[in-house]
Order: structure tokens, then sequence, then C-alpha cells
């Protein structure tokens, strides 16, 4: 297994690990009143959480679909890093800018690698599967 894959797997699982630990704060955030009754945030991390795991799956089976879907998860960690919790920990505007500029450069860093990465001969020639 190449690198990349190896890299992209231990983020596609620590995504799944945050994702888990803020889903009760979630549920928690969404105001579940007649006039709302679901939230973007909840339908984002709902898709991400799809993503996620389909993607974990055919990518274990090494399919061909499993690449480009590491290619989109691989862009996952800027909105997760910086976006959720400042939201669901009620940050003051003061702490979430701090916030902002420690995590979105990571996460920016963090998908350049790993887009890099996956779209070497090698990672894609791993998923080979039909």
């Amino acid at each position: 297994m190449p690198l990349a894959v190896r890299a992209w797997f231990a983020v596609a699982f620590l995504l799944l690990a945050l994702t888990g630990l803020l889903l009760g704060r979630i549920v928690e955030f969404v105001d579940f009143s007649e006039r709302a009754p679901f939230s973007l945030l909840g339908i984002f991390m709902m898709v991400e959480l799809a993503a996620l795991l389909f993607g974990i799956t055919v990518a274990l089976q090494r399919k061909r679909i499993a690449h480009r879907f590491a290619i989109g998860i691989a862009f996952l960690p800027v909105p997760v890093l910086a976006g959720l919790p400042p939201i669901l920990l009620d940050l003051p505007p003061a702490a979430a800018n701090g916030w902002y500029l420690l995590t979105v450069p990571i996460g920016v860093v963090l998908t350049a690698i790993l887009v890099s990465g996956l779209l070497r001969s090698g990672a894609r020639a791993w998923f080979n599967e039909d």
C-alpha cells in the first residue's frame, strides 16, 4: 500500500472519529422546531459521514471509484477542522478568529499533501479492482 493511501486512511479514520465525537453536540445544536426541522450543519455532517463511510468501505476493497472518493474526502479537513469547533463550542468571535488562523492553514497543507500523494501513479494504481 502506498504511503499516500496509508496517510489518507489515517486522516479518514480521524475525521470519522471527530465526527462521532461531535455528533452529540450537532444534535443538540439543531433547533427541532416546526419552523426549522433541519439545519445546514446537520445536513453537511450527514453527507460528510456518509461519504466517509462509503469511501473507506470501497477503499478497503481497492475499487477504482475509491480513488475519486479519496480525493474528494481529502478536501474535508479544512471545513471540518476550521468550521465545526467554533460553531459547536460557541466560541466568542475573537477566539473563533484565532481558531481559524490556526486550523485553516493546517487543513490546507494537509489537503495539499493528501491530494498530491493520491494523484501519483502508485496511489492511483493501488485502486485497481473493478
